[in-house]
């Protein structure tokens, strides 16, 4: 995927959900997260986190809650397919504007009542547990920020 992130961004709100670390490109860590869209859904969604502390480790899925943007990108599409040759994915969202989160905490527990943590616990009943050490590194993350 490539992101161009201007300097400001429009937060429009915070949000709680589980990632997988797919790519690393300095402070930034693509993820697939799991979204309950509809009652009992997994579609599948890329988002952005920036992760300053370096406190998202590549081989560890994990629960993370912050501010969250919508940014513009590109290859979304690309990199689903290219996850899909690794993993089950019934349904995704294919549209070049990601959720980038910021502000972020690591959570030692999560709600499950969150859309974002409920999509990721339908995933795993339906196809079972998912092995990380698979995923992180098959896709690559280019960030141009501007005004840097």
């Amino acid at each position: 995927m490539r992101v161009k992130i201007k300097p400001i961004v429009h937060v429009i709100g915070e949000e709680e959900l589980i990632i997988i670390p797919l790519a690393r490109n300095r402070d930034f860590v693509e993820a697939l997260n799991f979204y309950e869209d509809v009652p009992n859904g997994r579609l599948a969604r890329l988002v952005l986190v920036l992760d300053k502390y370096n406190e998202i480790r590549n081989d560890e899925i994990v629960g993370i809650k912050g501010k969250k943007a919508v940014i513009e990108c590109e290859g979304v599409k690309e990199d689903i397919q290219e996850i899909s040759k690794y993993i089950r994915i019934d349904r995704a969202y294919e549209i070049n504007r990601v959720p980038l989160f910021f502000d972020i905490e690591v959570l030692k527990e999560v709600d499950t009542n969150i859309r974002g943590v409920k999509g990721f616990i339908n995933y795993v009943s339906a196809h079972g547990k998912i092995d990380v050490s698979k995923l992180f590194g098959i896709i690559k993350l280019e960030v141009l920020e501007e005004g840097v």
